[in-house]
This record gives structure tokens, sequence and C-alpha cells, in this order.
């Protein structure tokens, strides 16, 4: 195994190991269904920083294990995986095609539009686990949580924006020196 390889995989490991802290330890719940948490910023640094099938590797791993940890395997498991996943292949797809440009717009870009795929695709989970699966809330319950979903979605934008690109920076500059 080429060594770039192993320094790949441990990052991710990282990555996922770091995910696991946040989301059991530094998560703000609200509710049933709205949660502030850093929990997916390891997806996108490590879609960033080792590229798309890396960041869906690390969301799967990561949020496989969280879900295990938390609520063990459901019927909606695989629904709960997607949001995570996603949000590292679009990182990594996004900031793939754009860092070449501008290092601060590619990182701002790809975290936006990222973490708006993240509440889409959380969304859809929340869809078939409260509304088709399990039945603890109604499709009218849940269009009306929209609003909050996109505030946060700006909050958490500008935020996870303004910690990526400093980590975004000093970990390239390591992962490259190490290589």
């Amino acid at each position: 195994m080429k060594k770039t390889k192993v320094l790949d995989l441990c990052l991710c490991a990282a990555m996922v190991a770091l995910h696991i802290v946040l989301e059991l330890f530094c998560t703000i719940r609200i509710g049933n269904e709205i949660k502030i948490t850093f929990a997916t910023l390891p997806f996108l640094i490590a879609g960033m920083l080792l590229g798309p099938a890396w960041g869906l590797a690390c969301g799967l791993v990561g949020t496989l294990l969280s879900q295990m940890l938390t609520y063990g395997f459901t019927a909606s498991t695989v629904f709960w995986i997607l949001p995570g996943m996603m949000m590292g292949l679009s990182a990594g797809l996004i900031y793939r095609c754009l860092h070449r440009k501008t290092e601060r717009g590619a990182v701002a870009v790809t975290t936006v539009v990222s973490y708006f795929i993240l509440v889409i695709f959380n969304f859809t989970a929340s869809y078939f686990d409260g509304v088709v699966i399990f039945r603890y809330m109604t499709f009218e319950a849940l269009l009306a949580l929209i609003p909050f979903r996109l505030i946060t979605w700006v909050c958490m934008s500008i935020v996870y924006t303004l910690i990526a690109l400093p980590l975004v920076r000093v970990l390239r500059r390591h992962v490259h020196l190490a290589a």
C-alpha cells in the first residue's frame, strides 16, 4: 500500500472518530427534529482534503457507527446514513472542481452547497423516518420545520465556512508535507 493511501486512511479514520465524538458529546437537540451540531464538519473536511470517494466513505462509516451507538439498527437507518455520505461526496466533487481558482471561494462555495445537500437529505430521512415508517409526525408538521431548517442552514454554513477555511489550509499543508 502506498504511503499516501495510508495517510489518507489515517486522516479518514481520524475524521470518523471526530464525527462520533462531536455527535455524541457536542450536539444540541431542540425537540425531536432540530439539532445543532458540528458532527458533519469532518465529512466536509475529508471530502475537500481527500476527494469525493474518501468523503463518501468517511460519511458512510461515521454516520453508520454513530447511528449504531445512538439508536441501533432500525428500519430507517439507511435513510439517516445518506446525509453524511452525500455531504462528503458533494464536498469532494465541488471542491475538486473549484479549488484551482481561489482557496477561500472554493471552501466557501463547497461548504454552503454541501451543507444544503445535507439539509435536503436530512429532510428526506425525517420524512421516511417520521412520516412513512414510524409515523410519529404528520407531513404538515414536517413541512412546518422547513423555515427552521433553512435558518439553521444559513447560520451553520457561515460557521462551518469560518471553521473550514483555516482548517483546510493547515491540514492541506501538513498532509502534503507528510506525503
